[in-house]
């Protein structure tokens, strides 16, 4: 286990497990206290890293499944878009997501935003 999630790195595949971005890798601080998993000395990592990478995670599930057609899915991924939360912000795609949710007759208004 070289880093956050396991090695296996391949990207696309559901549950697959990547390093995050500028976080630490487990073996980064060998010598420091922490703890092991099997023989390898693991260290914690930040929270805030791992709240990083399962917003991705989030917004790559929810864009997958927006993308199936699921409509409260396309209105969730507008929103996403439009506060950058697990993505850049693109106020572009985001409009063009909530537009998908309601021409399919979503009007959810105030949960994830109002269309």
């Amino acid at each position: 286990m070289a880093s956050l999630g396991g090695a296996s790195g391949s990207k696309g595949s559901k549950g697959s497990k990547r390093p995050l971005e500028g976080a630490p890798t487990a073996l980064s601080n060998q010598g420091a206290p922490g703890y092991t998993y099997g023989e390898v000395p693991v260290q914690p990592v930040p929270l805030k890293y791992v709240v990083q990478e399962a917003v991705k995670r989030w917004f790559e599930d929810t864009h997958a499944e927006a993308a199936r057609g699921d409509v409260k899915q396309q209105a969730l991924l507008g929103q996403m878009y439009a506060e950058g939360y697990g993505c850049e912000k693109d106020d572009k795609a985001a409009q063009e997501w909530t537009d998908r949710a309601a021409a399919r007759g979503y009007r959810m208004k105030g949960v994830y935003c109002e269309l």
